[in-house]
Parts: C-alpha cells; structure tokens; sequence
C-alpha cells in the first residue's frame, strides 16, 4: 500500500488524508459499494483470495477505535456489522467466518469481514501470516463479481425487514 513513517501514522490517525473520510467512490480499484447502513457503509473487496471478502467502514467521522464512539454509535456500529457480516455469510456460504479491526494501515474504524473456506490457502491460521506483496491475490471476473456485490446487497436489504 505505502510506506508508514511516524509522521504518515501520525497524520491519518488526526484524519489527514485518511481514505475513509470524506466522500467515497461507489467504485474504485479497491472496492465495489454494496450498501449504506445505519452508521456505516460496506464494500465488496476487489481482492477475492477469500470469496466475499468486504470492509465495513464507519462513516459519520473519523475515528480509529471502539472506544472513541459513543456507545449509541458502538450499538449501531455493531448492529451494522452483525447485518454486513450475516448478509455476506448467507450468500457466500463459507465453512468460518473471521472478523477484524486492525487499523495498522488506515487508521479509520472498519472490519474487516473475512469468508474463510477449507480450501483457502491459510486454512487452520491467520490470512495475515505473510507480506502484501507474498499474498496471492485472486481477482473476481467483474461479471461475477457484481452478481456477488447485488446477492450481497438483497441480502442486507431482507434482513431491515
């Protein structure tokens, strides 16, 4: 992604240049929306090493952890990831599931929602045991892709019902 130095960590975390503030691409090279939510918005990950891999992204400002939200932000923040993470379990059908906020590279609250699979190339273990630049990297064609990005976004939608 980019090298980190103290003053460029120390910068996004005061929110300068953060990727995650401010208005974001429906699309970009990263990421496909698939849906806004309450206090959130999730992304269809373009890298698909773990089939429906997605980020969850806090949106109303920039925070970098849990405990920087009110705890009517935490509850809708949680709410939010419960949907996200069951709409993309439902569609994907994964044998796990993994979770995480880790934020060592963009300091801005987001989950990552990982779909994991028995015949994943880190099953048993962590998908980050290994350099960016070591991982296998799995693209989607963009047909399937967007079918992946609209089951997942019918799935958000059915479960507000």
């Amino acid at each position: 992604m980019f090298a980190m130095t103290p003053e460029r960590w120390q910068a996004l975390v005061q929110g300068e240049g953060c990727p995650f503030c401010g208005q974001r691409p429906d699309e970009n090279e990263f990421w496909s929306k698939v849906s806004t939510l309450s206090v959130s918005t999730l992304y269809l990950h373009k890298f698909q090493t773990y089939r429906g891999y997605a980020v969850l992204v806090f949106d109303p400002r920039h925070a970098t952890r849990p405990g920087e939200l009110d705890a009517a932000e935490w509850d809708a923040f949680s709410t939010d990831l419960h949907r996200a993470q069951t709409a993309v379990e439902r569609v994907t059908r994964p044998t796990h599931m993994n979770l995480a906020s880790l934020g060592n590279q963009i300091p801005h609250l987001h989950w990552h929602i990982i779909p994991r699979y028995e015949d994943d190339l880190r099953w048993g273990g962590p998908i980050w045991t290994t350099t960016e630049a070591e991982m296998e990297i799995r693209h989607l064609p963009d047909e399937a892709h967007q079918r992946l990005v609209s089951a997942i976004r019918a799935e958000c939608m059915a479960l507000t019902r």
